[in-house]
């Protein structure tokens, strides 16, 4: 486990090293002004493989300039030492740069403990980014739902447009109309009253019944004293 990490990291490194092919090291004005040694120290100094040198090669091909490979390869050699430390490879591997494997071996071990150690730590971070975004995505799609809810929940509360004016009415509690009795066809002509009975005139004139009798009983008494027999 220990010995593949090492291999990843030395073939991410290529992959820099093989994406950086493509464009020209240097420049017309710097192949003529070029010092060489410096140049090497340059290289070694950023973890740059000695094989770079073909690539200026080839920059400077262009306009007939050959580089001094002997005071690249001394410059070179400078600087990689000093760039094969253990503080230079925590803060590579803490960076996410990756390993060419151009460390000499006495000093590439303790280079490459400290890359990893870097190393370790970048992909926590890298993975600690990843939840962070992760939960805020999460937040943004809680906090959109809960919108939505409360934009339904305000449209069902609003009475729709047609419905207004007119009474509410629940329909969780809709009940029948009260039954009114059926009404009776009013009659052309209404009936006229009921007749009232003959009333005598002592009756006319307030007296009771009672009353009569007793006035009548006298005279009826008379009438018959004074009838004449017919016999006689």
């Amino acid at each position: 486990m220990t010995t593949a990490k090492p291999l990843i990291a030395v073939a991410l490194g290529l992959i820099g090293i093989l994406a950086m092919g493509g464009c020209a090291t240097l420049s017309k004005d710097e192949c003529l002004m070029s010092d060489w040694y410096e140049l090497g120290v340059q290289d070694g100094s950023a973890g740059h493989s000695p094989e770079r040198l073909a690539e200026h090669r080839q920059a400077c091909a262009e306009y007939r300039i050959r580089p001094d490979r002997q005071a690249y390869r001394a410059g070179w050699e400078e600087g990689i030492r000093a760039y094969c430390t253990p503080q230079r490879g925590f803060s590579e591997g803490r960076n996410g740069a990756g390993y060419a494997g151009v460390c000499p071996p006495p000093l590439e071990r303790d280079f490459l403990r400290q890359y990893q150690i870097g190393r370790e730590l970048h992909q926590q971070e890298l993975r600690i980014q990843e939840l962070e975004r992760e939960r805020e995505r999460r937040k943004e799609e809680h906090r959109k739902k809960d919108h939505r809810k409360d934009g339904d929940r305000k449209q069902e509360d609003q009475p729709r447009s047609d419905d207004r004016g007119k009474p509410h009415q629940d329909s969780r509690r809709s009940e029948p109309p009260p039954t009114l009795p059926a009404s009776r066809p009013a009659s052309p002509n209404p009936p006229d009253p009921p007749a009232q009975p003959a009333v005598q005139g002592s009756q006319r004139r307030g007296k009771a019944p009672e009353e009569m009798q007793e006035a009548e009983e006298p005279h009826s008494r008379s009438r018959r004293q004074f009838t004449p027999d017919p016999t006689e």
